[in-house]
Parts: structure tokens; sequence; C-alpha cells
């Protein structure tokens, strides 16, 4: 199934952000993204971080009109993506991104923002409600196509809780340092697929790593893969942060999470969907 895909280096205060294939009258969903400090260097650093984001370009409608918050309104063929400390410089970065291309009637693509979060937040979708009748068949599938989560105040952070997933019909947001007790901003941009003629695969992948880890999903043919959610937790609190990120490669989910020693204990959980059309045999 189609998939497009970038990676290189880039800063965080870069304006036009990053050439992107065009989507056309496909819809994206996310595959995978990895961020990362000092790639290639025997003597890697790490930063504290304040902000960090993967927004791939396309339409989306805003479900928080009144947020406090600019919406996201990228043009397509774009990625705005960062990975970044409060150094007004900008220290360089590398990405990876790709997302899944959709060819399936009825998904429609929304994002949702808010700034005021401390530690966790959550906030129901009315548009992602199985509903009555019928529809409790075959709930939707919401799955990501970009995000971005900052810290608010001068000060950046180092990290211990990171994630973005969905529970039902209701979206989950953690960013948060040891104390826990620091507000933040979001921006979700997401899809929801219908499912009634649609064949699905799903799985939750959830272990512990230091640095990273490499998890096997075969590929079901004729199916797209997306990231539903995932979630990153240190084990022993908070640290600076050198790269993050979950990858799809052949038949492999790799996780990224850890500072310049890739030493430390940290939890996860990622959760996926295979999805392709349902196709009824002709006799």
């Amino acid at each position: 199934m189609a998939f497009v895909t970038a990676d290189g280096f880039a800063k965080p205060f870069d304006v036009d952000g990053q050439f992107y294939p065009a989507f056309g009258n496909r819809i994206p969903a996310l595959r995978g993204f990895y961020l990362a400090y000092d790639v290639g260097d025997p003597s890697p650093g790490d930063h504290q971080i304040s902000h960090l984001r993967v927004l791939a370009g396309g339409p989306s409608e805003d479900l928080s009109p009144n947020a406090d918050l600019n919406p996201s309104n990228i043009p397509d063929g774009t990625l705005d993506i960062s990975l970044q400390d409060k150094n007004p410089g900008g220290e360089e970065f590398f990405y990876s991104a790709s997302h899944s291309l959709l060819n399936i009637p009825g998904v429609r693509r929304y994002q949702v923002r808010d700034v005021g979060c401390v530690g966790e937040c959550s906030r129901v979708i009315p548009q992602a409600s199985p509903g009555s009748g019928p529809a409790n068949l075959f709930p939707p599938i919401i799955a990501l196509v970009g995000f971005k989560l900052f810290f608010t105040g001068a000060r950046d952070h180092e990290l211990d809780r990171i994630g973005v997933w969905f529970r039902g019909n209701e979206l989950h947001v953690a960013l948060r340092d040891r104390n826990g007790d620091d507000t933040f901003g979001y921006l979700v941009d997401f899809v929801v697929i219908p499912t009634r003629d649609v064949n699905i695969s799903s799985g939750v992948s959830r272990d512990s790593a230091r640095g990273g880890k490499k998890i096997s999903i075969p590929s079901i043919s004729n199916s797209d893969f997306l990231l539903t959610g995932w979630i990153f937790d240190f084990v022993n609190g908070e640290h600076e942060i050198r790269d993050l990120g979950v990858l799809r490669s052949g038949d492999n989910l790799q996780v990224f999470y850890g500072d310049k020693n890739a030493d430390d204990l940290f939890r996860f959980r990622v959760e996926w969907a295979q999805v392709g059309r349902r196709v009824l045999s002709q006799t």
C-alpha cells in the first residue's frame, strides 16, 4: 500500500518547513516518526526539551475553534517538524517521518488543541462517538496524523513521561518532567476511519527497554500501517533527551527514548492498526 516518507536535518526555527510529498486526494495517517540530536556523532549530546512537533500539510477540520492556540494550517506538500530546547539559535536535529496514504471511503481528518494541561489531560471527541444502532457493530478507528507538544513558560525541561493516545472516543495527552506540575499545550491531528467495509488488524506493543527496542509486527498484504497511540515513561524519573520516536521498517517496529548514554530504563506502549478495504469475492 502507498506511503510517503522524508528524513533529513533541520533547525527548530526553519520558517518554511520541510518539503514533503503532496497527499492530493488521499488522507494521511502517521506511520512513524523519529526526532534526534547528533545522529552519526560518536560523542552525541542531549538536551532539555521545550517543544516537539510532527505536523503534515493538508486540510484538517478544527474541532477547537476557541482554543488559545493557533490551528495547524500547513500547505499540502510540507512537513512542519521540530525538536526544540529554549535556545533561540535553534540546535540542529535529525528527523524522519512517514505517512500512509489512505484510500478508504468516509475517512475524515480533524485536529484538536488546548493550552493549560498539567501532567496529563483528556478530552472527548464527539465526531468519534460510535453512536447508536448499526454503528455500534463497527466502531471507528482513530489514528494519528501528527502532533505538537510544548511546555509553556521560558524554561525547558527534562522529560519523564510523554505520549498521545486514544481510549474509545477520548483523546489523552501526557507531557511531564519529574514533578509533573508544569503547564503544557498540545495540538493533535488525527483521522477517524469508518470500519464497516474495512479489514482490520490492531494491536498494542508494550515492554521496557534501554534506549530503544525492535518489535516484530508482520505486515498484512493490501493493508496500511497506522500509529493509533504511543507513550514513553522513564522508570527512574526525568532525563535529558537525545532521541525519541516510533519507526516502521519492513516487518519491524522500532521504539526510541533515551539520553546520550541510552542506558536508562523506560516503559513504552505503542498502539497500531493495519487496515485495508474489504474486497468481496466475485462468483
